[in-house]
């Protein structure tokens, strides 16, 4: 019963839950201070949280701490092109890598626009053109794949490993190859780790052939170092290692497996973002996602994929996710150790 009701419980609060998730973020630099443009900001108010700041502190909002999805520049003489009938360029500074944001933050100022001029002057055309400078890579949009297949690759690898590392080692129990290695010379906690390394090797070269495949076959961007792909790679496996090792440490048998580590894989999936955007999660959801590593390995991924970053990008989760990895090892090898010596 654990599985369905992991289940039905992450899935109703990100995609049911009915409060549309997180409002959106958006950076202002109004540099018209005319009616105009406060009469749009006045209407964005009511659908996002606005940040007012300067051009500079904008691309820094957007590029580097990556707070919302755009940030809207309203030009000097706005107000005075809308009373002489003149169309104005606006800008975006754009993240593509939030695209859901991005596209409903485009529809705002459009559906906007309309009411203004409309209010203005019926027979108006279009009095504002929206113009996009993309801050975080080379393109102004994402593709679907981009957005999906890094997520679902990383979820086939949870399975393939947690599975595979803490089955590997019931069986090991029961086969009565791991009561010898207590009393080998090599020593039990060298044995098992072992063991995890060939798990975390296996992980590493399925982790890498599905993201070569996405890349291959879907022209799925891998960010502008390869250093930075193998970095969050071997991370992410040894991490997913470690929680199958722990796994393997709290079930008694291979009938516990299979519920824990079933459940583990959509929880992780969940609040990791490797189904939707943390853009569509609720808030709650969002505050406690940092707790799960592939959260981190969804943050590496996205700045690597979607926003063609490199080594520095991954710095951040790759250290995260080797802190859990070392804490989740000991306490696994604890809680092994203590179930095999009481048996």
């Amino acid at each position: 019963m654990l599985v369905p009701i992991a289940v039905i419980s992450l899935i109703a609060a990100a995609l049911l839950s009915g409060d549309g998730g997180p409002r959106l973020a958006v950076a202002i630099v109004d540099e018209d201070r005319g009616p105009v443009a406060r009469g749009f900001k006045t209407a964005l108010a009511d659908h996002a949280d606005l940040a007012d700041l300067s051009r500079d502190e904008a691309v820094r909002f957007v590029r580097d701490r990556n707070r919302g999805p755009a940030a809207v520049i309203f030009p000097p003489g706005l107000s005075e092109n809308y009373r002489s009938g003149r169309p104005s360029d606006v800008l975006l500074l754009t993240d593509p890598a939030q695209e859901a944001g991005l596209g409903a933050l485009k529809v705002l100022l459009l559906l906007m626009e309309k009411k203004a001029a409309a209010l203005a002057d019926p027979l108006a055309g279009q009095m504002i053109v929206l113009q996009e400078r993309n801050l975080t890579g080379n393109r102004l949009a994402v593709t679907s794949f981009e957005q999906n297949l890094p997520g679902f690759s990383l979820m086939f690898v949870l399975i393939a490993v947690i599975f595979g590392t803490s089955l590997g080692l019931h069986d090991e129990r029961d086969w009565g190859t791991l009561p010898r290695l207590l009393v080998a010379p090599a020593g039990f906690t060298r044995m098992v780790l072992g063991k995890l390394g060939a798990r975390a090797v296996l992980g590493v070269v399925q982790l890498a052939v599905l993201l070569l495949w996405s890349h291959l076959m879907f022209d799925v961007a891998l960010g502008s170092s390869l250093l930075a792909v193998l970095a969050l790679i071997c991370a992410v496996v040894l991490a997913t290692v470690a929680t199958g090792l722990l796994v393997a440490g709290i079930t008694r048998n291979r009938e516990q497996v299979q519920p824990l580590g079933l459940a583990l894989v959509i929880v992780l999936s969940g609040l990791g973002g490797l189904w939707w955007p943390h853009s569509m999660a609720p808030d709650w959801m969002n505050a406690v996602a940092p707790a799960a590593y592939t959260t981190w390995a969804m943050h590496g991924m996205n700045d690597l994929v979607l926003r063609n970053r490199g080594l520095e990008a991954v710095a951040l989760p790759v250290v995260a996710m080797i802190a859990y990895t070392l804490l989740a090892t000991a306490i696994g090898l604890a809680l092994f150790r203590a179930r095999q010596g009481a048996r």
